[in-house]
């Protein structure tokens, strides 16, 4: 996420920059952790005790359609062909990024809402939410995004490093808004979830722009 301009104010329907910067770098962080789930679902069958053999090479007939797709076609046909599956909902959150990355908003918004309602809980699933909210964003839903960044913001059980990027959008959104109050209570949120956090630094000088007195930001270590 890109920080404030100061010399450049936004408009109250801008998206701030989250995917644009990051999604061409998550696949290629994270890809290997879409064979470790490959195992893990071949291995919980095999613990399950009850599907036999031929379950077993049904999963491997998955995971080799999943590394033969090589086109956006190819991808999407796969994510069709396999709903309820964890590889099919990945490759609706790769869909997903990709639509996103050339503007296709509500294409986008699409497939993270069903990554979302696929994805087990964890880290892709997390990824997908925030996502989602950005493309409702952009796609000019407002009210909606501010609606699902405020859930991740305040859910305790997500990650914060999540919770503080969601809070941080939402700073930007009420400093756009001319809302310094807003800003002011997301700030002191954010340190109260991870004062080390970037974005709670960057919510912190984004508060003394908005006018309030300033503080003192919190340090990275």
């Amino acid at each position: 996420m890109t920080s404030t301009n100061a010399h450049k104010e936004p408009q109250p329907a801008e998206a701030p920059v989250f995917l644009d910067e990051k999604l061409r770098h998550f696949w290629e962080r994270y890809g290997n952790a879409i064979y470790v789930l490959i195992g893990i679902v071949a291995v919980g069958i095999l613990a399950k005790g009850g599907l036999d053999y031929l379950a077993v090479q049904k999963e491997l007939e998955i995971e080799k359609a999943f590394a033969a797709c090589t086109t956006p076609e190819s991808y999407k046909a796969f994510a069709d062909e396999h709903r309820n599956h964890p590889l099919g909902a990945l490759v609706e959150l790769k869909i997903a990024d990709e639509a996103f990355l050339v503007g296709k908003y509500p294409e986008a918004q699409a497939a993270y809402e069903k990554a979302v309602a696929e994805l087990p809980a964890g880290p892709f699933q997390a990824r997908a939410k925030l996502g989602l909210a950005m493309s409702q964003l952009r796609a000019g839903h407002q009210p909606e995004a501010e609606t699902a960044l405020k859930q991740i913001l305040n859910d305790e059980g997500q990650y914060k490093h999540l919770r503080c990027e969601a809070g941080y959008d939402l700073a930007e959104l009420a400093l756009a808004a001319s809302r310094p109050a807003d800003v002011d209570k997301l700030a002191q949120q954010l340190m109260q979830i991870d004062p080390a956090s970037p974005f709670t630094e960057r919510t912190f000088a984004m508060r003394s722009e908005s006018g309030a007195p300033a503080l003192t930001a919190p340090k990275a270590h």
